[in-house]
């Protein structure tokens, strides 16, 4: 069986393919964009970008069983424009597009629950990462978890943090919400058996062990195994802004990491009683049977999650969620744009274009040269893809990085608009305050006009929004 991991330098992937290797009859693909150390034998690492479609779908050829655990809250550029949501968006989509186009047999996905009443961005976001993956009609076998706890783990080690370092604790209302806490040992064992037993094929299940949690008890219990006197106040504060800087700078994270995490704190996670198939793998049934052994794995606590690693240090991706536009495919959309730029600039912008060639060029005013110069790239998928190598122009350092693409994602259920590794010549300074702004606003502009465009039901009328 030919296993493919995507996510495999992360918390869960590290101990996921150091549980399935050994076995002569796996052999394992571990994809991640930096190298990982000390695989061990049977497991091979593959350096993959999963922005590019090309690069997932030279990662997954010839495999068996896909296994998605990528959860991108972390920037992988110097300037991000977007979020987290429409990342995991477009990364679930090409690797999607390559399971489809590969046959593989199935995808294994761990996600979050689905909680009582509001559903947060980030709960939302793994749930529309679950959609894209059932879409392709390949049998999909969805974990969804709570809080994982074990040293390393994000949500875990903030909390850690905070018990370690603060001898007064506010509790703000949120702390009253349920949760559920789920062993990493738990995780990758349920994974693990996941990808042999077919009994989980096509199945979503939550990997839980059914304890009732709140967060104010949550970190009650985790002072008490610490053995740190802490004087807990409950206050009345709904608002999680306050919770996200105070977390942040007290919890040792990234306001990017933290920030996702605290919005999903409002919502009521459910506790319901595990499956037969999740409870007979369950070894850590309390939260303080967790705690027991994380704490014995590691006293100390574990660093932050690092920034991950850039490939040019000026680097910029930009990502846009444009109003779906059904009735017409990403080729419409890419000459709408085109054609909707220079008359929504009137004189400001001029857009030229060879069709032969492939080639699209932005002009500003009596320029001559142009600010950018696009190629056209034809791909796999031309209908709900459109992608544009950025090759030149007065706007770009590089001929050889960076693109500009538009894609229709699960039968044109979402629409995209994304730039990726563009490395600007403006001074960085300068580009921060004027074009990244202007860029911004243009891609907002022209969603209005989406919008419009679907409400009328045809892509005929071209006046400027």
């Amino acid at each position: 069986m030919r296993i493919t991991i995507a996510g495999a330098s992360g918390f869960v992937g590290t101990r996921l393919i150091r549980a399935i290797a050994g076995d002569s009859a796996t052999e394992i693909t571990a994809l991640s964009r930096s190298p990982i150390r000390d695989l061990p034998a049977g497991a091979k690492w593959r350096e993959t970008d999963l922005f590019s479609a090309k690069s997932t779908f030279d990662a997954l050829a010839g495999t068996d069983v896909a296994v998605f655990l990528v959860h991108s809250m972390m920037p992988s550029t110097r300037l991000f424009q977007g979020n987290f949501c429409d990342t995991d968006l477009l990364i679930a989509d090409n690797f999607a597009r390559a399971c489809r186009d590969h046959g593989v047999r199935r995808i294994i996905y761990l996600g979050g629950l689905l909680p009582r009443g509001h559903v947060s961005k980030h709960l939302r976001s793994r749930h529309e990462v679950g959609d894209v993956f059932r879409a392709t009609g390949i049998p999909v076998t969805e974990l969804r978890a709570g809080m994982i706890v074990g040293p390393g783990g994000s949500s875990f080690e903030i909390l850690r943090s905070l018990v370690e370092r603060l001898p007064v604790l506010l509790l703000p209302m949120w702390t009253q919400r349920t949760t559920q806490a789920v062993h990493i040992d738990d995780i990758v064992r349920i994974l693990a058996a996941s990808v042999g037993d077919p009994r989980f094929e096509g199945r979503v299940l939550d990997a839980v062990n059914g304890e009732p949690l709140t967060y104010e008890l949550l970190l009650r219990k985790t002072a008490s195994r610490l053995q740190r006197r802490r004087l807990m106040i409950r206050v009345p504060i709904r608002s999680t802004e306050f919770s996200k800087r105070w977390v942040t700078y007290f919890g040792k994270a990234s306001y990017e990491l933290v920030a996702p995490l605290i919005e999903s704190l409002v919502c009521d996670l459910p506790s319901p009683r595990p499956e037969p198939l999740i409870s007979e793998l369950i070894r850590y049934p309390s939260f303080e049977s967790m705690l027991d052994e994380t704490i014995r794995v590691a006293p100390e606590s574990t660093p932050p999650r690092k920034r991950r690693r850039l490939n040019a240090p000026n680097s910029v991706r930009s990502i846009q969620r444009l109003p779906s536009v059904r009735h017409q495919d990403c080729h419409w959309i890419s000459t709408e744009y085109m054609n909707w730029l220079p008359a929504f600039f009137r004189t400001w912008i001029r857009v030229e274009s060879e069709a032969e060639a492939g080639d699209v060029r932005f002009y500003f005013g009596p320029l001559r040269r142009p600010l950018l110069v696009l190629k056209y790239i034809r791909g796999r998928a031309d209908s709900d893809r459109k992608k544009f190598h950025i090759v030149g122009g007065l706007l770009t350092r590089t001929t050889d990085t960076g693109w500009l693409e538009f894609r229709q994602v699960q039968g044109r259920r979402y629409t995209l608009a994304a730039i990726h590794e563009f490395i600007p010549s403006l001074p960085w300074y300068l580009y921060r305050m004027v074009q990244a702004p202007l860029h911004h606003w243009v891609m907002l502009r022209f969603g209005r006009h989406l919008a419009r465009a679907a409400s009328r039901g045809n892509g005929k009328n071209r006046k400027p929004d």
